[in-house]
């Protein structure tokens, strides 16, 4: 019989605990949900022993009920209470280190019915337990890469890629200081004027905007 570990992430602690899942990624950023146990695909998930300790403090409370719906949507599931307990699990990211494929030969597998569904379906993420996985390449006789497997074995995954641009090393050189203002009359200044200053502007790589006036 097939057993998957309860395995959570924000959708189903938003779930469990009745808010929006932005609440549940709030409660990461401010430190009241710790750091994921695992990260599998770039995607966090916690152990339901970690979430249940959102509710020690008696601010937040979660539901029995849903509880019941989360554990009966997951076959086979079952506790664990320690992250070293937790067997070899992948998602769409660590698969192709398996196969030496890229990431859209998986996807186009999945999308033929060429390989085998996941074992959990987490926050919208597919995963898989790496026995499943193996298994299923044995049976369909698709290769396999060791290195891929080893890398997998030893803990490595694909980990979350932090938001925003990173920060450049080399500061920013300081902007041009703006030419003074100059005014065009008629009658004062001839069209050439008006050209021979604007072509100044737009040579030192200046935008200009014209608003004419009476």
């Amino acid at each position: 019989m097939k057993k998957f570990p309860y395995l959570l992430g924000h959708g189903e602690i938003a779930s469990l605990y009745g808010v929006e899942r932005q609440t549940s990624q709030l409660w990461k950023t401010r430190g009241v949900l710790g750091e994921p146990d695992v990260v599998i695909s770039g995607n966090p998930y916690w152990l339901l022993k970690t979430v249940f300790g959102l509710a020690d403090d008696g601010v937040r409370e979660y539901s029995a009920e849903r509880l019941k719906e989360y554990k009966a949507g997951i076959d086979g599931g079952y506790a664990v209470d320690d992250v070293a307990e937790l067997p070899d699990i992948v998602g769409l990211k660590e698969i192709p280190w398996i196969f030496g494929k890229k990431y859209m030969d998986v996807y186009q597998w999945r999308v033929r019915k060429s390989f085998v569904p996941e074992d959990a379906m987490i926050s919208g993420s597919p995963l898989w337990l790496l026995d499943t996985v193996l298994q299923d390449a044995e049976q369909r006789g698709r290769p396999i890469v060791q290195e891929g497997i080893d890398r997998i074995r030893a803990g490595e995954r694909e980990q979350i890629k932090p938001r925003g641009r990173k920060p450049s090393a080399e500061p920013k050189p300081e902007p041009k200081s703006l030419p003074e203002a100059r005014v065009f009359r008629a009658g004062e200044h001839s069209v050439e004027d008006v050209a021979a200053f604007a072509a100044e502007l737009m040579n030192a790589g200046f935008s200009m905007t014209v608003r004419p006036k009476r």
